[in-house]
């Protein structure tokens, strides 16, 4: 796979920024710019975000403004949505606990006073709290990624610029999936890729990508590059979350 090579836009990454990861990968009509980032583990307090991207070739200028722009929609969708996660954490481990206590308390006294009826209701009795408990344990666990969204929503900032890919791990996996269809006689199919990924390259969230696209209902296509990058644009293809996907020139 030759490297990409630096330009204006696309540079060595930024020492302080958490990278967001951007691959060229195929399909069955040509390649496609796979985001395969998870958006909860975003720290925006720690350092600005910054995209690296993986490819055979370089992007023009306008396909990375199309990735850079669909990104930020990513991060700011995903803040919004989860920001009010987690928000009153304490409150809920509270009311949790004392639901709780309320259960043992109920069990106790059934035990205590046992008629046959109570068997029955000894089982309705856990059964009636077990959404406020898991409301309670939802609060408390994604308490930190809630914390997160909101400091996207502050002080979050994508940098401008673009950086080269540099993960041996990341280059070695999109570098199988290319040699497994630039095979002589190999035929373009998304599941046969899908099993790759899985199977043979060892990539979930490629193959989980794979399969979101093969179940994607088809729409018909804009004619020419930049027809499909403003239609992308436009959010006129819906992208299966958490991954992004980008029409990008054949490889």
């Amino acid at each position: 796979m030759a490297p990409l090579e630096p330009s204006i836009a696309v540079q060595d990454s930024d020492p302080n920024a958490q990278l967001i990861d951007a691959f060229v990968v195929p399909t069955d009509t040509g390649s496609v710019v796979l985001i395969d980032a998870d958006y909860g583990q975003l720290d925006a307090v720690a350092g600005p975000f910054q995209i690296a991207l993986y490819s055979r070739l370089p992007l023009s200028m306008g396909e990375l403004a199309v990735i850079r722009a669909r990104v930020e929609a990513d991060l700011f969708t995903h803040a919004v949505r989860t920001a009010g996660e987690g928000r009153r954490w304490l409150l809920a481990l509270l009311t949790g606990l004392l639901e709780l206590g309320v259960v043992g308390v109920l069990l106790a006294f059934l035990f205590l006073n046992r008629e046959p009826v109570h068997a029955v209701v000894a089982w309705a009795v856990p059964l009636g709290f077990v959404p406020g408990l898991f409301l309670a344990w939802r609060a408390v666990a994604r308490r930190r990624v809630g914390a997160r969204a909101r400091a996207t929503l502050e002080v979050g900032e994508l940098l401008p610029t673009t950086a080269i890919g540099r993960d041996g791990d990341s280059l070695a996996r999109l570098r199988d999936l290319w040699r497994f269809i630039d095979q002589p006689n190999e035929p373009r199919d998304l599941m046969r890729l899908e099993r790759a990924a899985r199977v043979r390259v060892r990539w979930p969230a490629a193959a989980r990508f794979y399969r979101a696209l093969a179940a994607a209902p088809k729409v018909s296509t804009p004619q020419g590059r930049l027809a499909r990058l403003r239609a992308r644009a436009r959010g006129q293809w819906a992208a299966p979350h958490p991954l992004t996907y980008l029409e990008a020139r054949s490889q």
